[in-house]
């Protein structure tokens, strides 16, 4: 009976774990890229004070017990990794999505993706992109403006391209 029980327990917790745990082949980043498995990408800069990655660790046989010693080391700054692996996690404390890739050694390393990007520990990352946008709406406004002041367009047609570009 006991052997029973044990084993509806363990049967219940496999599917749990199953469900939180998803393999994927793709994934849109926040970067605006879809990742594929097969995939190369660039790694950016480490983010850490000392020029280590914080989101890219040192994964398979050389894992140590140390979160600092499993970091990435700042030498690593425009190296370009292959996806192997995609998963989701979705655990209560452990949530994201997570690659693994190869850099051309013998050594595997674990991304996470999400949080790489914001950081520019990967290439191209969100606050490149956003940057772009912030100074392509400005300089649209700029010669929206000259335009304006040159007569070319009346103050009607200003507000209402104005108002296009800041929605």
């Amino acid at each position: 009976m006991k052997n029973l029980l044990l084993l509806a327990c363990l049967m219940v917790f496999t599917v749990n774990a199953q469900k939180k745990i998803e393999n994927l082949e793709t994934y849109t980043a926040s970067n605006g890229v879809t990742y594929s498995i097969g995939d190369e990408f660039q790694l950016g800069r480490g983010s850490d004070t000392n020029g280590k990655f914080v989101y890219v660790n040192v994964g398979g046989w050389a894992v140590s017990s140390s979160a600092e010693q499993n970091r990435l080391g700042s030498l690593n700054v425009g190296l370009i990794v292959t996806v192997k692996k995609i998963k989701k996690y979705n655990y209560k404390r452990y949530k994201g999505v997570y690659f693994t890739v190869g850099g051309g050694n013998i050594t595997n390393y674990t991304i996470d993706i999400e949080n790489a990007i914001s950081s520019c520990e990967v290439i191209p990352c969100r606050s490149e992109a956003s940057s772009k946008v912030v100074v392509d709406k400005y300089d649209k406004l700029k010669k929206l403006k000259e335009l304006l002041d040159s007569g070319i367009l009346t103050k009607e047609e200003f507000e209402n391209e104005k108002a296009k570009i800041l929605n």
